[in-house]
């Protein structure tokens, strides 16, 4: 999570520093005990974060706190990565990635409930007896979709965890309900002002008599911080006349101008200086330049109680209040404004929170600087902060900066395209083309036409793209890294888009090259190749190779990388006949997708993949309702060029399940879908349907008509091999003209399609393959041809395997479903999340399985998984 850990960091009682005051923490203690939801609202400088820190040490042993200290600016997603983070040492057992509640969440809507439901019920779930969840400074949390998701927290949350909301003034939550049910304690700036003894105590360590202390306390109506600031200018205080009418941002000012004013000059000249920094420790403000005793004024800030909160002892690191850092900065502004503006920009350079540091350039006036990190970092910020998180990064621009700002323009691209908005994104980066060119930027325009012409092929607007592209050569020396990865996939896309199927592999390969230079997440999830990629021909082995290398990549990471790692690999065992080890990958990728949270993907090439292994089953009626359901789910912003293809896979699964209905009426859909793709037909492919036409002649009696669309389809070559459709076509062609008496013409039909190493397409059309391998061909068909046909019949079992089946007498059924799942390549985390285990009950599982087997490694356990599944199937594929 990118927040700066101090904003989850409880702070730090020091013995001395702060004012006993046990009546006021008993009142606390018991409202902790007999209310839901505690809501502490006062003006600043009553002491609210001094309260709680006092009540957290006065907890029993052994409760769990949770502490977020909110920011100006925070917003939903601000909320959760603070949430998430400062729960994470109490172990909640999530079903589901913080990131991908998060990610639901900021959709809002259903899906916001859910994921706040989702995060109480593992709150509820945590082994902890009792807990404190604290948002300090809510007031600064404005944000409509953070107050809905709070609401249902307020509405739902269990007994077993407190909520304790510090805030300036109510906040804009439905607590009256609370408040009627007995549920909500409040403390209010009554509560929490300084009894008359309370300030007499303080006045005396302070050296003033009983009547000055008196009169103190008077003018200050209790207020702890005019309080505690008055007594730092001496033994004679000089008050405002309004005091008592005037507890706010002005009598702050004046007091702590006050106070500043009477430090040593180097103390003050620290404090001025260091007030840019949002937490300070020594090495932070070294950083930021300090060379003078910086341990020393830390302690003595700290000893003086200059309106700051410890954060932690080793090393010493202090807040200063806001109200007190807006005051030195605005001092500091005032005084000395050119080295305000370095200070700004030296401590962003020092930040690690984007937001903070995004914050910090702007104030410095540097958003030129804050726009390039943001594009820097930006595929990183994605898995961090979301892509609206990223987009709302955005926002914190001036209108008129963003607009010129072509660097800013591609982030806009970057976040809508990840939320697969791709028209929207390709007008960002024609704005950035224009905004780079107009500047004289040869690289970013270079870059930034380069990714508009892969937006551009995924619309179909395929001439546009070729044209885009133009002579930028992927392999000339003046492109660099980045420029060479993305020229390489869009031209790898481009040629699948425009039916040179041959041409895909060896693109892939180059691809492949590069990515392996350059072993980052994003790069890597940035070239995850597609299902009708993955079917072009001779793409087996660099996707095996492009499988382990985004397993390395990806590590023990529940990412969406590794997601999509399994599924393409899935889907290339698939077409190779490994059904089993194709399913078990497949299963993989769905434990991890379903903890990752909604995965558009994942699930949109889960579904295809699943939908033809039930074809291949002979489970027809499941195989395309699993189609339908993905084409259901086409997400708008895929745009009409993915939707043809969509539709295309539903109805080539109509034709191949035999549902002349489900294939009339697709054939239509393409057709009017078609109309609106002027880059459909193409100079590969001029007759994209003439296979499904083929297959509605067959199935409505038209046997010549079929025999015709076929070897329309077989005349364009490669062009016409969609998902492997050339095999599919000789297969059914083949079958036809067997049916009809002409054995040879049928061999001579059939044989390239028997050529390869993998039956491909063939698996569209399992029944017809196991009846052709079954028929007597002579000498028609080579002997490595017809041995080759009969292995890959024999190898196509119904379907997978079950754990169960295989199991040996020695293993429970649940150890035999542990023992699949090593086999398939998951660790033991992926385990425990498919198999709703604990990490601990899987490893005696695993040590329960070596013991009965007598092995001693995963491996060997995979092993013999694999050997004992064979010998129960009716046959290998060779």
């Amino acid at each position: 999570m990118a927040v700066a850990h101090t904003k989850t960091q409880p702070p730090r009682p020091r013995e001395g520093l702060l004012l006993p005051r046990p009546a006021l923490l008993g009142r606390v203690r018991r409202m902790l005990d007999e209310q839901r939801v505690l809501l502490i609202a006062a003006p600043a400088g009553y002491g609210k974060t001094a309260l709680l820190t006092q009540a957290l040490e006065d907890q029993p042993a052994g409760t769990a706190v949770a502490w977020v200290a909110l920011d100006e600016g925070d917003d939903l997603g601000r909320l959760l990565d603070c949430l998430f983070t400062a729960l994470e040492p109490h172990d909640p057992p999530w079903r589901t990635a913080p990131e991908g509640l998060r990610d639901a969440a900021l959709r809002g809507g259903a899906e916001l409930t859910a994921a706040a439901d989702a995060m109480l019920n593992a709150l509820e779930a945590c082994e902890v007896e009792r807990g404190l969840i604290v948002l300090d400074d809510l007031h600064h949390l404005v944000d409509a979709a953070a107050l809905a998701f709070l609401d249902r927290w307020l509405a739902r949350m269990g007994w077993r965890w407190r909520l304790v909301l510090a805030t300036r003034h109510e906040p804009a939550l439905r607590l009256a309900r609370l408040r009627a049910a007995g549920e909500l304690a409040d403390l209010g700036p009554a509560d929490l002002a300084l009894a008359e003894d309370e300030s007499a105590r303080l006045a005396a360590a302070a050296g003033l008599d009983a009547q000055a202390a008196g009169e103190l306390h008077r003018r200050c109506q209790g207020w702890p911080a005019g309080l505690r600031l008055a007594l730092g200018m001496g033994a004679r205080p000089v008050l405002p006349a309004a005091m008592p009418a005037a507890i706010d941002r002005v009598a702050f000012d004046f007091l702590a101008a006050e106070v500043l004013d009477r430090l040593e000059p180097e103390l003050r000249g620290f404090l001025l200086r260091s007030s840019v920094l949002f937490e300070l420790d020594e090495a932070r403000c070294r950083a930021l330049g300090e060379t003078g005793p910086v341990a020393a004024w830390l302690a003595e800030i700290e000893r003086r109680a200059l309106f700051v909160t410890v954060v932690d002892l080793a090393p010493l690191t202090i807040r200063l209040h806001q109200l007190f850092r807006d005051m030195l900065r605005q001092r500091l502004h005032r005084d000395e404004p050119l080295l305000r503006q370095q200070l700004l920009a030296r401590a962003a350079e020092l930040e690690a929170d984007p937001v903070r540091r995004q914050g910090l350039l702007l104030m410095a006036g540097r958003p030129e600087r804050a726009a390039a990190l943001l594009l820097a970092d930006g595929p990183l910020l994605m898995n961090q902060i979301g892509a609206q998180g990223l987009l709302d990064l955005v926002g914190r621009f001036e209108p008129g900066f963003a607009d010129a700002s072509p660097e800013l323009q591609r982030v806009q691209a970057l976040a809508l395209w990840t939320m697969w908005e791709a028209e929207r994104a390709e007008f960002h980066l024609g704005r950035a083309e224009a905004l780079f060119a107009a500047r004289g930027d040869r690289a970013g325009l270079r870059i930034a036409r380069a990714h508009r012409s892969i937006l551009l092929i995924a619309q179909g607007r395929l001439a546009e793209a070729a044209a885009l592209m133009g002579d930028m050569d992927p392999f000339a020396a003046e492109a660099g890294g980045e420029l060479r990865r993305i020229l390489l996939l869009a031209r790898c896309w481009h040629a699948l888009e425009t039916c040179r199927f041959d041409a895909v592999a060896p693109l892939f390969e180059a691809q492949l090259a590069e990515l392996l230079k350059t072993p980052t997440i994003e790069s890597w999830y940035a070239g995850s190749p597609a299902p009708r990629q993955i079917a072009c021909r001779d793409m087996a082995a660099p996707m095996e190779r492009w499988f382990r290398g985004a397993l390395q990549v990806v590590g023990e990471r529940p990412l969406p990388l590794g997601v999509n790692a399994c599924l393409a690999q899935g889907w290339n065992l698939f077409w190779q006949g490994r059904l089993t080890e194709a399913a078990g990958l497949l299963a993989r990728a769905e434990a991890d997708a379903a903890w990752c949270g909604r995965l558009v993907v994942a699930r949109n090439h889960g579904l295809a993949l699943r939908a033809m292994l039930d074809l291949v089953a002979g489970r027809l009626e499941p195989a395309l309702a699993q189609m339908q359901q993905r084409l259901a789910e086409h997400v708008p912003g895929f745009g009409r060029w993915a939707l043809w293809h969509s539709l295309y896979a539903c109805t080539r699964m109509a034709a191949a399940c035999g549902d002349r209905a489900a294939l009339d009426e697709g054939l239509a859909r393409l057709v009017r879908e078609g109309a609106q793709l002027p880059d459909l037909m193409q100079p590969h492919r001029r007759e994209p349907l003439a296979g499904l036409l083929a297959q509605q002649a067959w199935l409505a009696g038209r046997r010549d008509e079929a025999l015709a669309h076929w070897r329309v389809l077989l005349a364009e070559g490669e062009g016409a091999d969609l998902l492997g459709q050339r095999a599919e076509a000789r297969l059914r062609l083949a079958a036809a003209l067997l049916a009809g008496g002409e054995r040879e013409a049928a061999a001579e039909v059939l044989a390239p399609a028997l050529a390869g190493h993998d039956p491909g397409g063939l698996l569209w059309a399992v029944p017809l393959l196991r009846e052709l391998a079954a028929r007597d061909w002579g000498d028609l068909l080579e002997p490595a041809a017809l041995t080759r046909l009969r292995g890959w019949a024999e190898g196509l079992a119904p379907g997978p395997v079950s754990a169960a089946a295989v199991a040996d007498e020695l293993l429970s059924p649940r150890e035999a479903e542990v023992l699949a799942q090593i086999a398939a390549g998951a660790s033991n985390k992926h385990i425990a999340r498919a198999l709703d285990l604990s990490p601990h009950t899987v490893k005696r599982h695993v040590a329960n399985i070596l013991d009965k087997l007598g092995l001693s490694s995963r491996g060997e356990a995979a092993a013999w998984w694999r050997d004992r599944q064979a010998s129960t199937r009716p046959g290998t594929l060779a």
